[in-house]
């Protein structure tokens, strides 16, 4: 063999212990607003987790891992039915907690908004789903669960939660069982944990249940107590051999750093779990990237040794037809006098030993070797056509050498091929305010459908040049000046998100200003906007066309403006803001200044809901009424309507 490689196949090892110390962790993060949900590069499941004062995905790798990133992943990959179920589902909803199945290595987040609930189990064990759960508990959509049966958890495995329970089971357990993998296995506390707990026993993980000494049992029970205290108590220990984290754990693992290990301390176990996640992604991309080489080089190695055997068999053909012309070429004088008595049938004693009149061959003995040649053509051509082909069969074998040489050449570089670019996705710290939509006016529909309008004639065309993709909408007021909408993934959305849309498109265009009761607004899909003007004609500067058909929509000039303390200001309609703000005001064109609303809107939230006064800042209320004058209709904040 050419080529040999060493491939170490790596791992991700997660259990109870680390799943209940995340979601523990993950909960004080709480609540969270849903506003996206995307598919990862690694086939993971990325929730888009919104607060007051950042942005955060929570990756869910179903059988594998389960943490919440300290930024936004910025790649993405291609989005799958569960994906998009989940967009249309739970986006626009709000993470309110999260629990953790105890001994199990599964996670349960729960989601409302308004009265609606739903649940999203997160499975981590080995052959592990994500089903996303209505009301009800029965399955909404799921990665491996029928739709619209109940969710029913794995049968839970025999578990045990301090050292006296562990005493108990022992004196029932198989006494040839080895402790270790009773620890491991059976009590469901894995090898990292089994491991650590007989380490701190003094004990070996092979040594069998019957053999322990009673102080051997309660070193052991001791020591499980120890170490469900520590998880209790986080203290966040990553492990690294080399430059690859290997593994994690809320607390110093004693074994591992026997091993060698080297222990880094880290602030949180969701980042903890995420650094090892991507070092064990970048693992297995290189043992994939490894296999991929070995695959290719054994199927160059056995096309080389083909092609070699080929040749070979070739170079010998060609010699043996050089032979047998050059044997044929030193006695052309007696084949040439003898050739036309050969071709009339006749036996010459001593060169022909047969003739075939049918086959028209003659077979000729020279110098005691059978030579067969066509009796219907000249000697001499044929001397000559045996030349040509021993050297058209060499030429072959010097063509396969050359295809030999380049596959070599191939092999070589297959050796010295770089290692694979990284696969992991990169996480990109973000506050609420760098969400790209902030530069515009925004806002969301009860359908968690975002909704972004321009502010100028120049943001109306930066607004659809940069950000308008296939499955969105355009929403334009039949009102000169009227902003541009865009409701995002439009196409998808229902008739209530469209007049929402609809509604913010006019309320911000000039109809407002010149108190208009209700006006109608239309919406087109993507391809029919352009921004090149039909040949001969002119197109102003901050204009666009909008190609026909143009699909309308009548609706009254009312929208809400309140405050949430997850989100800050915000406007919409009623049906998303009565939901997200903790004091609102819904509001129809009129005279009253904007500075009116918002210190009313304040000294309600100041007395009522309890936020700190200076927290609500009066202009950016301000900045968010239509041409900064309005009517209110009514109030309304949690506990009052």
């Amino acid at each position: 063999m050419y080529f040999e490689i060493v491939i170490e196949k790596t791992k991700f090892e997660v259990n109870s212990i680390d799943i209940a110390a995340i979601v523990s962790e993950l909960a004080n993060q709480l609540p969270r607003y849903a506003s996206q949900i995307y598919r990862g590069l690694d086939g993971s499941y990325i929730l888009r987790l919104t607060s007051k004062e950042d942005v955060r995905d929570l990756k869910i790798v179903p059988g594998k891992a389960l943490f919440l990133a300290e930024g936004v992943f910025k790649q993405h990959g291609e989005l799958d039915s569960l994906t998009i179920t989940l967009r249309r589902t739970l986006r626009g909803f709000t993470l309110k907690s999260c629990e953790h199945v105890l001994g199990e290595r599964i996670a349960i987040l729960h989601f409302e908004r308004g009265e609606i609930r739903y649940r999203l189990v997160a499975e981590v064990f080995p052959g592990g789903g994500l089903s996303l759960l209505d009301a009800g508990g029965n399955v909404v959509a799921s990665t491996s669960l029928e739709k619209g049966r109940p969710y029913s958890p794995p049968q839970a495995r025999r578990t045990v939660t301090s050292g006296e329970e562990l005493l108990r089971v022992l004196s029932v357990i198989e006494r040839k069982s080895r402790i270790g993998v009773v620890l491991a296995r059976e009590l469901g506390l894995g090898g990292k944990y089994s491991d650590e707990v007989l380490a701190r026993a003094g004990v070996e993980p092979s040594k069998r249940v019957g053999e322990l000494a009673e102080w051997e049992r309660a070193a052991i029970a001791e020591s499980l107590d120890k170490v469900l205290r520590l998880a209790s108590v986080p203290e966040p220990r990553l492990y690294r051999s080399g430059d690859q984290y290997v593994a994690f754990a809320p607390f110093p693992l004693k074994h591992l750093a026997e091993k060698g290990l080297l222990e880094e301390f880290e602030t949180s176990i969701n980042r903890a779990a995420m650094r090892v996640y991507e070092s064990y992604l970048r693992g297995a991309r290189l043992v994939e990237h490894q296999r991929k080489i070995l695959e290719e080089a054994k199927k160059i190695e056995k096309e080389i040794a083909e092609k070699k055997a080929l040749a070979e068999q070739l170079r010998t053909k060609a010699s043996e037809l050089r032979e047998v012309a050059d044997l044929l070429f030193s006695k052309i004088s007696e084949l040439k006098d003898s050739w036309l008595e050969i071709r009339e049938g006749r036996r010459l004693e001593g060169l022909v030993m047969s003739i075939d009149s049918v086959a028209g061959t003659a077979t000729l003995l020279i110098e005691g070797r059978e030579v067969k040649l066509s009796i219907r053509e000249p000697v001499t051509r044929q001397i000559d056509e045996l030349y040509q082909s021993s050297k058209t069969t060499m030429k072959g074998a010097e063509n396969l050498m050359s295809e030999i040489s380049e596959l070599e050449r191939r092999l070589s570089s297959l050796r010295e091929s770089p290692p694979p670019t990284a696969l992991e996705e990169v996480v990109e710290r973000r506050s609420r305010g760098a969400e790209w939509y902030q530069r515009y006016r925004w806002s969301l529909t009860a359908g968690g459908h975002l909704i972004v309008l321009g502010r100028d004639t120049s943001s109306n065309i930066r607004l659809l040049k940069r950000h308008l993709e296939s499955p969105d909408l355009v929403f334009h007021a039949e009102v000169r000046g009227s902003p541009v909408a865009i409701l995002k993934e439009g196409a998808e959305a229902g008739q209530d998100d469209l007049r929402a849309a609809a509604t913010l498109c006019a309320s911000f265009s000039r109809a407002w200003r010149e108190e208009v009761s209700s006006t109608t607004v239309y919406w087109v899909k993507p391809d029919q906007i352009s921004f090149s003007p039909p040949q001969g004609t002119y197109l102003p500067k901050g204009s666009f066309i909008v190609k026909p058909p143009k699909n309308y929509i009548a609706v009254k000039l009312e929208i809400c403006v309140g405050y949430s303390r997850r989100l800050g200001p915000i406007v919409g309609c009623e049906e998303w803001v009565s939901r997200e703000a903790d004091v609102y005001a819904v509001i129809t064109p009129g005279k009253e200044a904007a500075s009116t609303l918002s210190r009313t809107l304040i000294e309600i939230a100041e007395r009522s809901i309890g936020v700190a006064r200076g927290e609500i800042k009066p202009y950016q209320l301000e900045a968010i009424v239509p041409y900064g004058r309005c009517r209110v209709l009514r109030w309304s904040h949690r506990g009052h309507a």
